[in-house]
């Protein structure tokens, strides 16, 4: 599993962004280590496989999610020239059509971009977020502690006021165009498909599924099926489950909507054991062993 592929660059008061401390962002020159780190397939070579009841062929299986323009500048001109295949999970959160950004792009603009090193002041609730830009530790706890995590899972309502307070207090506004900056649009997304890349669905707006109503989970996983269907010209897509959050009724939802299989992010090999909607994924940040020392895959696929 990986997200971005961007240079690594450093943010406001000299820290890394937050992709990177969230561990999302390879640099391109990390990207070139996965990718002579072994063997590819494609997912759809393993769903077989286990369809069957055998195991899965040996090698990897490149996964992306959520959706970024790199993506069709940079990430899918890369992989032709190797000749690779890779399968990318979206969702219409994720698009330059879109609105506004998503609330943790947003959120991670605001911190990578603030004219102030620190900020306090008051949530809807009334208790009080606090914060500091000064050091790497300070902008790592942010970017993996509660205020995120309220950014992640809140009412997106008030997420949105939170993070308009948030910017008054780092003294930064969000731009108008940030989705267009951040994003690809539906015809880039085709243009994956039309190169031979798998289009899976990820929600419609990347929400932790086991959190909604059932026929809230059922319209935003339904939906974002319908979807890719569109984009990518019909064929049954595989699923991912939006920060891997699942359970068993988002499994069934899941299956009921027609995927073809659902991953995870628990690390793992899929073996012939592995259930169709709970394969095992590696997340791959720049600290893991694919690339800061690439290996040959070692049976079973990732």
């Amino acid at each position: 599993m990986l997200h971005r592929v961007i240079p690594n660059q450093s943010t406001a008061f000299d820290l890394p962004s937050c992709y990177r401390l969230r561990g999302t962002a390879l640099t391109p020159e990390e990207f070139d280590r996965v990718l002579e780190a072994g063997s590819f397939l494609t997912l759809d070579e393993v769903v077989d496989a286990l369809g069957r009841g055998a195991p899965p062929p040996p090698g990897q299986v490149l996964t992306f999610d959520d959706g970024y323009r790199e993506w069709a500048e940079f990430v899918a001109p890369r992989l032709k020239e190797r000749g690779l295949p890779a399968t990318f999970f979206l969702c219409p959160a994720f698009l330059s059509e879109a609105k506004e950004a998503h609330p943790v792009d947003v959120f991670y603009w605001l911190l990578d971009h603030a004219e102030c090193p620190r900020f306090d002041f008051q949530l809807p609730d009334g208790t009080r977020a606090q914060g500091s830009l000064e050091t790497r530790e300070d902008k790592g706890a942010l970017v993996m502690g509660a205020l995120k995590r309220f950014v992640v899972r809140g009412e997106r309502a008030q997420v949105r006021e939170v993070l308009r307070r948030l910017a008054q207090a780092l003294r930064i506004d969000v731009p108008d165009g940030l989705a267009e900056a951040l994003y690809p649009s539906e015809r880039d997304l085709a243009g994956l498909a039309s190169a031979g890349h798998r289009l899976g669905g990820h929600g419609v707006s990347h929400q932790h599924l086991p959190a909604l109503s059932e026929t809230e989970a059922s319209v935003e996983i339904s939906s974002s099926l319908d979807w890719i269907a569109r984009l990518s010209g019909g064929p049954p897509a595989p699923f991912a489950y939006p920060d891997g959050a699942f359970d068993p009724a988002t499994e069934r939802h899941v299956a009921q909507a027609g995927a073809t299989c659902a991953l995870t992010c628990v690390p793992g090999a899929v073996t012939r054991e592995s259930a169709l909607f709970r394969l095992p994924r590696e997340f791959v940040t720049p600290w893991h062993p694919r690339v800061a020392s690439p290996s040959p895959p070692s049976g079973g696929a990732a």
